[in-house]
This record gives structure tokens, C-alpha cells and sequence, in this order.
């Protein structure tokens, strides 16, 4: 085996302290690839399936194996209470969850959000197995600390992908919907402060940020716009669009939301 000695590449490709740096390459074997500038090196992801291009137990990713093998157990048992992770099959779907984190910021920064929401979405799946069936409370915590900051990265790829599509409503459906989730998670957290703590969160702060930017460029007749959304929505059974929807006609503040 040969090595290479890289320097000339990372010279090419100057290290910015001061901003994300990413790329997207095609592969010897043909397929998308993500490059991110550290610090040190370059580090590179698959564009699709599992960030390093694993699959662990013959599957697409470690949630999607768990996921199947919490399926297999309550067909088997008629519940899933008893089904637990492991302290080592938490770590790996923790070490998972920080290969997807790196790759669903690499695909912010090249504004592909509908790639970031996915990414987001198994994150939080991730985090809800190990909260939900962790063996060990260390390990059913070990991962809350960090939702926060992906339901914000969840609400605001799904609103600015909204809004590519010329959907400001559904643009302000979703982070509504990411403002909901937060501070529904830091009162879960917190039963006597968690309302004051969600109000103080960054991560709150930016989608309310959001939600002002986006009500700014609505047209005048946005409550028209909305409700004619949400009557789409609902006659083509798309229904969590329509709740979202529901959502944003409420904090619109109209007196009626039957779109009928």
C-alpha cells in the first residue's frame, strides 16, 4: 500500500477559521461526495446513505437496524417494553448521530435543505431510541443536551426549502412547528423553569428571528395564501402540511381556520 502526502491539496484549499468550508466532489467510484475543510485535514462524507459509507448489519444505517430489531421484538412480545440498548450500542448510535450532524451542516452550507432535513430527521430518531430504550439514564441522557440545537436546524432547512419552493406560509408553518417543539422539549426538561429557559435558548432565538424575516416578505393577502394552502393540503391528505398550516393560521391570528 501506497500513501500520499496531501499537503498540496490542503495548500489549494486554505483552512478559514472564520467560516464552514465545503465542497462536493465526484468520487473515483462515481458516486457525490462531500468534503469539509478542519482545521487540519479535509474530511469526507458520502452524499447518500450512511456519512462514511458503512452499513452496519447489512443495513442503510444503526437506527434503521434498531428500528427493525424494536419492530421484530414487539411482534414477538406484543410491546416493546423490555427492549433495551446496550451502553456500547448507545455509543455507536452516538458516534452515528455525530457523522450524520457533520454531514447535515456541510449540506446547510451548500444550501441543500431537503438533504439537511433528512439528516436532521435521523438525528432526532436517534435521539429518541436511546432516550426511549437506553439500558442505562447516562445513556438515555447523553444525547438531549444537543436536540435543541437540531430541531432549530430541522425547522430552518425545512422553512428555507418552503421558501425555494415559493411557499412562505408552509416556510412559516415550519418554524412555528420548530418553536412549538422546543419549548415543548425544555419544559419537558423542566417542569419549574423550563418555559424561562426555552425563551432564554439560542436556538429559539434564531427561529423567532426567522419567523420575523419571513412574515416581513409574506404578501399582504397572507392569510388568503394560507388557508388556500391549507385547503390544498387537506384535499390531497397531505396532513402534517395541514397541521403545520393550522399552526401558522393561529399564530396569524384569524378568528376562523376552516378552510372550507
Amino acid at each position: 500500500m501506497s500513501y500520499i502526502d496531501i499537503q498540496a491539496t490542503l495548500r489549494e484549499w486554505e483552512y478559514d477559521p472564520e467560516q464552514i468550508s465545503v465542497r462536493k466532489i465526484i468520487g473515483v467510484d462515481g458516486a457525490v461526495k462531500l468534503q469539509m475543510r478542519i482545521e487540519l485535514g479535509i474530511l469526507q462524507m458520502e452524499a447518500a446513505g450512511r456519512p462514511d459509507g458503512e452499513h452496519p448489519f447489512g443495513s442503510d444505517s444503526l437506527l434503521e437496524h434498531h428500528r427493525q430489531r424494536l419492530v421484530e421484538y414487539e411482534k414477538r412480545n406484543g410491546t416493546t417494553l423490555g427492549f433495551v440498548l446496550t451502553p456500547e450500542q448507545c455509543q455507536e448510535l452516538r458516534f452515528e448521530a455525530s457523522i450524520y450532524y457533520r454531514r447535515f451542516v456541510s449540506f446547510f452550507v451548500l444550501e441543500e435543505f431537503g438533504d439537511v432535513s433528512g439528516d436532521t430527521s435521523h438525528n432526532i430518531g436517534v435521539f429518541d431510541l436511546c432516550r426511549d430504550h437506553a439500558l442505562e439514564p447516562v445513556d438515555r441522557r447523553a444525547l438531549e443536551s444537543y436536540r435543541p440545537y437540531v430541531l432549530m436546524m430541522d425547522a430552518r432547512a425545512r422553512a428555507h426549502q418552503a421558501l425555494i419552493d415559493e411557499e412562505p406560509a408552509s416556510a412559516l408553518a415550519h418554524v412555528n412547528r420548530g418553536m412549538m417543539h422546543l419549548r415543548s422539549f425544555f419544559e419537558g426538561a423542566d417542569e419549574h423553569n423550563g418555559a424561562e429557559l426555552a425563551e432564554q435558548s439560542g436556538e429559539l432565538r434564531i427561529l423567532r428571528e426567522l419567523a420575523r424575516d419571513i412574515e416581513r416578505e409574506m404578501p399582504e393577502d397572507s392569510l388568503l395564501v394560507a388557508r388556500k394552502a391549507l385547503r390544498s393540503a387537506i384535499d390531497e391528505e397531505r396532513f402534517e402540511e395541514a397541521a403545520r398550516l393550522r399552526d401558522t393560521l393561529k399564530e396569524l391570528g384569524p378568528a376562523e381556520i376552516d378552510p372550507q
